[in-house]
Protein backbone atom coordinates (compact mmCIF):
# COMPACT_ATOMS: atom_id res chain seq x y z
CA UNK A 1 0.00 0.00 0.00
CA UNK A 2 1.96 3.15 -0.87
CA UNK A 3 -1.15 5.41 0.98
CA UNK A 4 -0.58 6.01 4.79
CA UNK A 5 -3.09 7.40 7.01
CA UNK A 6 -1.42 7.63 10.23
CA UNK A 7 -3.11 7.99 13.63
CA UNK A 8 -3.89 11.45 14.79
CA UNK A 9 -2.18 10.93 18.34
CA UNK A 10 1.12 9.84 16.66
CA UNK A 11 1.34 13.99 15.07
CA UNK A 12 1.48 15.18 18.90
CA UNK A 13 3.46 12.29 20.02
CA UNK A 14 6.36 13.71 17.94
CA UNK A 15 8.39 12.79 14.42
CA UNK A 16 9.89 9.79 16.67
CA UNK A 17 6.64 8.32 17.42
CA UNK A 18 6.12 8.95 13.35
CA UNK A 19 9.33 7.11 12.69
CA UNK A 20 8.30 4.12 14.40
CA UNK A 21 4.57 3.80 12.95
CA UNK A 22 6.54 4.07 9.45
CA UNK A 23 9.59 1.57 10.40
CA UNK A 24 8.26 -1.38 8.44
CA UNK A 25 7.57 0.36 5.56
CA UNK A 26 10.05 2.97 5.38
CA UNK A 27 12.01 1.91 1.67
CA UNK A 28 8.74 1.97 -0.20
CA UNK A 29 7.46 4.56 -1.98
CA UNK A 30 5.31 6.19 0.11
CA UNK A 31 2.36 8.81 0.63
CA UNK A 32 2.04 9.54 4.44
CA UNK A 33 -1.67 11.42 5.35
CA UNK A 34 -2.03 13.72 8.05
CA UNK A 35 -5.12 15.30 9.27
CA UNK A 36 -4.87 18.86 10.09
CA UNK A 37 -6.34 19.11 13.59
CA UNK A 38 -3.81 16.66 14.73
CA UNK A 39 -1.05 18.67 12.89
CA UNK A 40 -2.22 21.73 14.82
CA UNK A 41 -1.36 19.67 18.76
CA UNK A 42 2.25 18.36 17.34
CA UNK A 43 5.34 20.33 18.35
CA UNK A 44 5.55 22.90 15.08
CA UNK A 45 9.11 22.97 15.33
CA UNK A 46 10.12 19.28 15.58
CA UNK A 47 7.21 18.16 12.93
CA UNK A 48 8.92 20.82 10.20
CA UNK A 49 12.02 19.35 10.58
CA UNK A 50 10.65 15.97 9.91
CA UNK A 51 8.78 17.42 6.62
CA UNK A 52 11.71 19.05 5.07
CA UNK A 53 13.47 15.78 5.39
CA UNK A 54 11.16 12.80 5.22
CA UNK A 55 12.30 10.54 2.67
CA UNK A 56 8.29 10.23 2.02
CA UNK A 57 5.51 12.32 0.31
CA UNK A 58 3.67 14.23 2.79
CA UNK A 59 0.12 15.60 2.42
CA UNK A 60 -1.92 17.17 5.09
CA UNK A 61 -6.27 17.41 5.13
CA UNK A 62 -8.39 19.87 6.26
CA UNK A 63 -6.97 23.49 7.13
CA UNK A 64 -3.66 23.95 7.34
CA UNK A 65 -2.31 25.37 10.47
CA UNK A 66 -0.53 28.79 9.79
CA UNK A 67 3.03 27.39 11.35
CA UNK A 68 2.83 24.08 8.72
CA UNK A 69 1.36 25.97 5.56
CA UNK A 70 4.75 25.68 3.47
CA UNK A 71 5.94 22.23 5.71
CA UNK A 72 4.05 19.72 4.00
CA UNK A 73 4.31 18.82 0.35
CA UNK A 74 0.28 19.30 -0.47
CA UNK A 75 -2.48 20.65 1.44
CA UNK A 76 -5.97 19.61 0.39
CA UNK A 77 -9.11 20.44 2.48
CA UNK A 78 -11.19 17.61 1.97
CA UNK A 79 -10.55 13.89 2.11
CA UNK A 80 -12.50 13.34 -1.18
CA UNK A 81 -10.16 15.20 -2.82
CA UNK A 82 -6.81 13.55 -0.94
CA UNK A 83 -8.14 10.29 -2.01
CA UNK A 84 -8.13 10.93 -5.76
CA UNK A 85 -5.16 12.63 -5.55
CA UNK A 86 -3.87 9.65 -3.30
CA UNK A 87 -5.28 7.60 -6.19
CA UNK A 88 -2.95 9.44 -9.12
CA UNK A 89 -0.01 8.64 -6.67
CA UNK A 90 -0.29 5.03 -6.56
CA UNK A 91 -0.42 4.59 -10.52
CA UNK A 92 3.62 5.45 -9.96
CA UNK A 93 4.32 6.11 -6.40
CA UNK A 94 8.06 5.98 -7.33
CA UNK A 95 7.55 8.40 -9.43
CA UNK A 96 4.77 10.65 -7.35
CA UNK A 97 7.37 10.31 -4.18
CA UNK A 98 10.90 11.51 -6.71
CA UNK A 99 8.26 14.28 -7.58
CA UNK A 100 7.57 15.91 -4.01
CA UNK A 101 11.16 15.65 -2.74
CA UNK A 102 12.36 17.47 -6.35
CA UNK A 103 9.95 20.14 -5.70
CA UNK A 104 10.36 20.10 -1.68
CA UNK A 105 13.03 22.65 -2.25
CA UNK A 106 13.69 25.67 -4.48
CA UNK A 107 16.46 24.89 -6.29
CA UNK A 108 19.81 27.92 -6.12
CA UNK A 109 18.78 28.49 -9.72
CA UNK A 110 17.03 27.35 -13.40
CA UNK A 111 20.09 25.80 -14.15
CA UNK A 112 20.66 23.43 -11.19
CA UNK A 113 17.25 22.78 -11.00
CA UNK A 114 17.17 21.89 -14.74
CA UNK A 115 20.24 19.45 -14.26
CA UNK A 116 18.42 18.18 -11.02
CA UNK A 117 14.83 17.54 -13.20
CA UNK A 118 16.80 15.73 -15.66
CA UNK A 119 18.72 13.43 -12.97
CA UNK A 120 15.53 12.43 -11.61
CA UNK A 121 13.75 11.91 -14.81
CA UNK A 122 16.70 9.37 -16.42
CA UNK A 123 16.59 7.58 -13.33
CA UNK A 124 13.00 6.95 -13.21
CA UNK A 125 13.83 6.00 -16.67
CA UNK A 126 15.58 3.00 -16.02
CA UNK A 127 13.15 2.09 -13.14
CA UNK A 128 10.31 -0.54 -13.08
CA UNK A 129 7.60 2.16 -13.91
CA UNK A 130 8.90 3.39 -16.78
CA UNK A 131 9.54 -0.22 -18.51
CA UNK A 132 6.30 -1.28 -17.86
CA UNK A 133 4.86 1.40 -19.66
CA UNK A 134 6.92 0.65 -22.40
CA UNK A 135 6.31 -2.47 -22.63
CA UNK A 136 2.33 -1.82 -22.92
CA UNK A 137 2.97 -0.15 -26.01
CA UNK A 138 4.73 -0.23 -29.13
CA UNK A 139 6.35 2.72 -30.96
CA UNK A 140 5.51 3.69 -34.27
CA UNK A 141 7.88 5.13 -36.94
CA UNK A 142 6.56 8.86 -38.05
CA UNK A 143 4.30 9.38 -40.85
CA UNK A 144 5.77 12.99 -41.37
CA UNK A 145 9.24 12.33 -40.95
CA UNK A 146 10.66 15.09 -44.41
CA UNK A 147 7.81 17.62 -42.95
CA UNK A 148 8.85 21.33 -41.12
CA UNK A 149 8.61 21.31 -37.42
CA UNK A 150 8.75 25.00 -36.94
CA UNK A 151 7.87 28.27 -39.44
CA UNK A 152 9.34 31.30 -38.66
CA UNK A 153 7.65 35.02 -39.40
CA UNK A 154 7.74 38.93 -38.85
CA UNK A 155 4.34 40.31 -38.03
CA UNK A 156 3.89 43.65 -36.37
CA UNK A 157 7.29 44.35 -35.66
CA UNK A 158 7.35 40.85 -33.79
CA UNK A 159 9.04 37.22 -34.40
CA UNK A 160 6.41 34.84 -34.56
CA UNK A 161 7.54 30.94 -34.04
CA UNK A 162 4.89 28.65 -34.88
CA UNK A 163 4.87 24.71 -33.98
CA UNK A 164 3.79 23.23 -37.39
CA UNK A 165 3.17 19.77 -36.83
CA UNK A 166 -0.70 20.58 -36.49
CA UNK A 167 -1.43 17.01 -37.52
CA UNK A 168 0.39 15.11 -34.64
CA UNK A 169 -0.98 18.35 -31.75
CA UNK A 170 2.60 19.51 -32.42
CA UNK A 171 3.63 16.16 -30.01
CA UNK A 172 7.58 17.25 -29.41
CA UNK A 173 9.80 15.13 -31.08
CA UNK A 174 13.56 15.48 -31.18
CA UNK A 175 13.57 17.16 -34.90
CA UNK A 176 11.15 19.92 -33.33
CA UNK A 177 13.04 20.38 -30.55
CA UNK A 178 16.16 20.64 -32.67
CA UNK A 179 14.39 23.11 -34.95
CA UNK A 180 12.25 25.07 -32.08
CA UNK A 181 15.68 25.76 -30.42
CA UNK A 182 17.62 26.87 -33.53
CA UNK A 183 14.61 29.05 -34.35
CA UNK A 184 14.57 30.87 -31.06
CA UNK A 185 18.50 31.53 -30.87
CA UNK A 186 18.30 32.55 -34.64
CA UNK A 187 15.46 35.21 -33.10
CA UNK A 188 17.63 35.95 -29.74
CA UNK A 189 20.75 36.77 -32.12
CA UNK A 190 19.04 39.27 -34.23
CA UNK A 191 17.62 41.91 -31.82
CA UNK A 192 15.71 42.17 -28.97
CA UNK A 193 11.92 42.26 -30.42
CA UNK A 194 9.31 39.94 -28.23
CA UNK A 195 9.05 36.82 -29.63
CA UNK A 196 5.51 35.46 -29.61
CA UNK A 197 5.48 31.07 -29.76
CA UNK A 198 2.15 29.93 -31.20
CA UNK A 199 1.11 26.44 -32.69
CA UNK A 200 -1.07 25.64 -35.82
CA UNK A 201 -3.53 22.61 -36.08
CA UNK A 202 -6.05 21.46 -33.29
CA UNK A 203 -3.50 22.25 -30.00
CA UNK A 204 -0.38 24.10 -29.23
CA UNK A 205 1.53 21.00 -27.88
CA UNK A 206 0.60 17.80 -26.76
CA UNK A 207 3.84 17.05 -25.06
CA UNK A 208 6.28 14.79 -25.80
CA UNK A 209 5.80 11.88 -28.99
CA UNK A 210 5.42 9.23 -26.96
CA UNK A 211 6.73 6.87 -29.60
CA UNK A 212 9.98 8.45 -28.82
CA UNK A 213 10.13 7.62 -25.36
CA UNK A 214 9.41 3.83 -26.30
CA UNK A 215 13.13 4.04 -28.32
CA UNK A 216 14.64 6.51 -26.06
CA UNK A 217 18.72 5.51 -25.91
CA UNK A 218 19.95 4.76 -22.23
CA UNK A 219 19.03 6.93 -19.40
CA UNK A 220 22.53 8.57 -18.73
CA UNK A 221 23.18 9.43 -22.26
CA UNK A 222 19.12 11.13 -22.43
CA UNK A 223 20.46 12.70 -19.57
CA UNK A 224 23.40 14.41 -21.77
CA UNK A 225 21.31 15.23 -24.86
CA UNK A 226 18.54 16.46 -22.58
CA UNK A 227 20.64 18.95 -20.97
CA UNK A 228 22.76 19.73 -24.12
CA UNK A 229 19.58 20.71 -26.03
CA UNK A 230 17.44 22.06 -23.15
CA UNK A 231 14.68 23.98 -24.53
CA UNK A 232 13.45 25.17 -21.00
CA UNK A 233 17.05 26.27 -20.94
CA UNK A 234 16.44 28.80 -23.84
CA UNK A 235 12.95 29.60 -23.12
CA UNK A 236 14.58 30.71 -19.44
CA UNK A 237 17.34 32.83 -21.28
CA UNK A 238 14.30 34.45 -23.64
CA UNK A 239 11.59 34.54 -20.79
CA UNK A 240 11.22 38.49 -20.67
CA UNK A 241 10.84 38.76 -24.40
CA UNK A 242 8.21 35.50 -24.72
CA UNK A 243 4.67 35.69 -25.14
CA UNK A 244 3.62 32.38 -25.45
CA UNK A 245 -0.04 31.32 -26.93
CA UNK A 246 -1.91 28.28 -26.15
CA UNK A 247 -4.61 26.37 -27.32
CA UNK A 248 -6.23 22.65 -27.79
CA UNK A 249 -3.74 20.28 -26.02
CA UNK A 250 -0.97 21.87 -23.59
CA UNK A 251 0.40 18.95 -21.79
CA UNK A 252 3.53 18.03 -20.38
CA UNK A 253 5.81 20.01 -22.34
CA UNK A 254 3.40 22.29 -23.69
CA UNK A 255 2.33 24.02 -19.97
CA UNK A 256 6.50 22.84 -18.64
CA UNK A 257 7.94 25.32 -21.62
CA UNK A 258 5.12 28.07 -21.80
CA UNK A 259 5.32 28.67 -17.91
CA UNK A 260 8.89 30.22 -18.21
CA UNK A 261 7.57 33.25 -20.59
CA UNK A 262 6.94 36.71 -19.50
CA UNK A 263 3.40 35.93 -20.95
CA UNK A 264 1.18 32.94 -21.09
CA UNK A 265 -2.47 34.19 -23.06
CA UNK A 266 -4.80 30.92 -23.42
CA UNK A 267 -7.83 30.05 -25.41
CA UNK A 268 -10.82 28.94 -23.38
CA UNK A 269 -10.60 25.82 -25.11
CA UNK A 270 -7.16 25.10 -23.78
CA UNK A 271 -6.72 21.90 -21.40
CA UNK A 272 -3.40 22.08 -19.89
CA UNK A 273 -1.94 19.25 -17.55
CA UNK A 274 0.95 16.71 -16.31
CA UNK A 275 0.60 13.48 -17.39
CA UNK A 276 3.81 12.08 -17.23
CA UNK A 277 3.39 9.93 -13.61
CA UNK A 278 1.16 7.63 -15.80
CA UNK A 279 4.34 6.82 -17.48
CA UNK A 280 6.59 6.81 -14.41
CA UNK A 281 8.16 9.65 -14.93
CA UNK A 282 8.01 13.52 -13.45
CA UNK A 283 7.98 16.61 -15.98
CA UNK A 284 11.31 16.56 -18.07
CA UNK A 285 11.06 19.73 -19.82
CA UNK A 286 11.18 22.06 -17.05
CA UNK A 287 8.48 21.71 -15.48
CA UNK A 288 9.58 21.33 -11.83
CA UNK A 289 11.82 24.37 -12.25
CA UNK A 290 9.19 26.77 -14.05
CA UNK A 291 5.83 25.93 -12.74
CA UNK A 292 6.98 26.17 -9.00
CA UNK A 293 8.27 29.86 -10.19
CA UNK A 294 5.28 30.52 -11.84
CA UNK A 295 2.97 29.09 -9.93
CA UNK A 296 3.72 26.50 -6.68
CA UNK A 297 5.32 23.56 -6.00
CA UNK A 298 1.49 22.77 -4.63
CA UNK A 299 0.07 23.34 -8.07
CA UNK A 300 2.90 21.21 -9.94
CA UNK A 301 2.54 18.08 -7.66
CA UNK A 302 -1.43 18.51 -7.65
CA UNK A 303 -1.56 18.43 -11.74
CA UNK A 304 0.88 15.74 -11.69
CA UNK A 305 -0.63 13.25 -8.95
CA UNK A 306 -3.87 13.92 -10.29
CA UNK A 307 -2.98 13.76 -14.10
CA UNK A 308 -6.19 14.99 -15.71
CA UNK A 309 -6.45 18.27 -17.31
CA UNK A 310 -7.66 21.49 -16.15
CA UNK A 311 -9.67 24.25 -17.89
CA UNK A 312 -7.73 27.62 -18.69
CA UNK A 313 -10.00 29.33 -15.95
CA UNK A 314 -8.32 27.29 -13.03
CA UNK A 315 -5.26 27.41 -14.68
CA UNK A 316 -5.45 31.24 -14.65
CA UNK A 317 -6.31 31.14 -10.75
CA UNK A 318 -3.17 29.35 -10.33
CA UNK A 319 -0.98 31.27 -12.13
CA UNK A 320 -0.24 28.85 -14.99
CA UNK A 321 -1.62 31.80 -17.21
CA UNK A 322 -2.38 35.39 -17.68
CA UNK A 323 -5.12 35.57 -19.53
CA UNK A 324 -7.90 33.45 -21.02
CA UNK A 325 -9.59 34.86 -24.65
CA UNK A 326 -11.52 33.38 -27.18
CA UNK A 327 -10.01 31.71 -29.93
CA UNK A 328 -10.77 34.36 -32.46
CA UNK A 329 -9.18 36.60 -30.18
CA UNK A 330 -5.32 34.92 -29.81
CA UNK A 331 -3.21 36.04 -32.41
CA UNK A 332 -4.11 39.55 -31.94
CA UNK A 333 -4.05 39.48 -28.10
CA UNK A 334 -0.41 37.99 -28.50
CA UNK A 335 0.78 41.10 -30.48
CA UNK A 336 -0.95 43.43 -28.35
CA UNK A 337 0.86 41.69 -25.47
CA UNK A 338 3.74 41.61 -26.87
CA UNK A 339 3.71 45.26 -27.55
CA UNK A 340 4.16 45.99 -24.31
CA UNK A 341 7.03 43.87 -23.50
CA UNK A 342 9.13 46.09 -26.46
Amino acid sequence: MAVVDLDPGLTAAGPAAIDAALADALGAPLLVRFTADALAAGDVRALRAWFRNAPVATMGIGAAPPDLRDALDLWVDDRTRADRLAAGFERAPLAGVAAALLARVAPTGVWPGLIAESTTYSMLQGGPEFAAWRASRAATPADDTDTPRVRVDEARGHHVVTLTRGARHNALDARLRDELEAALADAAAHDTRPIIVRGDGPSFCSGGDLDEFASFPDPATAHVIRLSRSLAWRFHQLERRLVVGLHGACLGAGLELPAFAARVIATDDARLGLPELGLGLVPGAGGTVSIPRRASRRVLLTLLWDGEPIDPYRAKRWGLVDEVVPPTRLDDRLHEVADTLG
